[in-house]
């Protein structure tokens, strides 16, 4: 079951040949032959070559293609995080501007001092709630969050819970209100374009991405299919793609921190995104230790690597950083080992099983690329 892989060369042509992983293929067909998944795509780029590869199948009979668009979920989260950054660095709001001065649901309402930062690192005392998306819609969304009681207790100086959705639909709006664009094109123009994301999409049209969950030992298809075609998406779950675009978005994200010509923020900003802002606090959504910059998870196994939700491996450096996707994907981008990587499934099987497959697949593929000169 070897899959085809994509080498783009740093003079910008494609070819096309075939690379073998063998001890990542491994896992994955350990976890096919358990019904975790019926395929898994894998990209890897760092600054010489871009390598994309699929294996197994998008669908029964129809085989996984490194091209195929898959459901990231919460692995898009940092895409909306860097373009609310990037009015930062226009100067549109601070990262300590309050939502009463940004969006007239929150004016009045308990929310009203909630700061960006607060959101961005996960330490505002919003709650998640069922808020009727995608039924309702995003001013009926709004309106229920501006409404909702806030966490009593909170300590902002201590407590710390991960939100999968409310705060993101904030993010959302913000962005909306500041470029004056939708969410989709505003996100669009600002991040997927310029990042060479040409087939990412975070808007529903009836797109043709299969997602499964594993119910009684079997895949069906999943309880969040119906959201991927949401008339209006979620800013923080709704962005389906290839592997290999959100491999761009955090290759962009590498050059942006050294500084390098063409990234999606500027080198001082970056630096902001990727401090560890967040440090040393117990998550009480993710229930373990989890530190955060501004929208992305920094790497967090010095909390325990057999144990940290969503991390990036045993071999990650400390400044690793990126974002994972309820029970399918994971992307990050590792600075000082010069290289990103990102693997989504196309099946969630339950927290413990992906957690276990993931820390197994970034294993393999650690082991694997030591075999390849040009990545070890």
């Amino acid at each position: 079951m070897l899959g085809m892989v994509y080498m783009k060369s740093d003079d910008s042509r494609t070819v096309r040949q075939q690379m073998d992983f063998p001890l990542f293929e491994k896992i994955v067909t350990a976890g096919l032959e358990k019904q975790l998944h019926l395929g898994v795509q894998l990209s890897l780029a760092n600054d010489e070559r871009q390598v994309d590869v699929a294996f197994g199948e998008v669908r029964a009979g129809v085989p996984l293609s490194p091209g195929d668009s898959l459901s990231w979920l919460s692995a898009c989260k940092p895409i909306t995080a860097v373009a609310i950054l990037q009015l930062v660095d226009q100067g549109k709001f601070s990262l300590d501007t309050p939502l009463n001065l940004l969006l007239p649901q929150f004016r009045y309402g308990p929310a009203g001092e909630v700061t960006i930062f607060q959101i961005l690192t996960h330490t505002s005392p919003l709650e998640e709630f069922s808020t009727g998306w995608p039924a309702a819609d995003w001013i009926q969304v709004l309106d229920s969050i501006a409404h909702h009681p806030l966490k009593n207790p909170w300590d902002d100086e201590t407590d710390a819970a991960y939100l999968p959705s409310v705060s993101w639909f904030i993010l959302g709006a913000i962005l909306e209100q500041a470029t004056g664009q939708d969410y989709s094109h505003g996100v669009q123009n600002q991040v997927l374009l310029p990042a060479g994301m040409t087939q990412t999409t975070a808007a529903g049209s009836k797109r043709e991405v299969t997602l499964y969950d594993r119910v009684s030992g079997k895949l069906e298809s999943s309880a969040y299919q119906n959201r991927l075609n949401a008339r209006q998406p979620s800013p923080g779950s709704s962005f389906c793609g290839p592997a290999r675009d959100l491999c761009r978005f955090y290759e962009q994200l590498r050059l942006s921190q050294a500084g390098k010509a063409g990234g999606l923020l500027s080198a001082a900003l970056m630096k902001e995104m990727t401090q560890r802002w967040r440090k040393d606090r117990f998550d009480q959504t993710l229930q373990h230790k989890v530190d955060y910059g501004l929208g992305v998870i920094i790497n967090s196994s010095r909390y325990g690597s057999e144990t940290v939700p969503y991390g990036y491996g045993e071999n990650a450096s400390e400044g690793a950083f990126g974002h994972g996707g309820s029970q399918c994907s994971i992307g990050f981008t590792d600075p000082e080992r010069g290289r990103s990587i990102v693997i989504i499934a196309n099946g969630r099987p339950g927290e413990g099983q992906h957690q276990r497959r993931f820390r197994q697949l970034l294993a393999a593929l650690d082991e694997d690329l030591q075999n390849l000169p040009e990545w070890s």
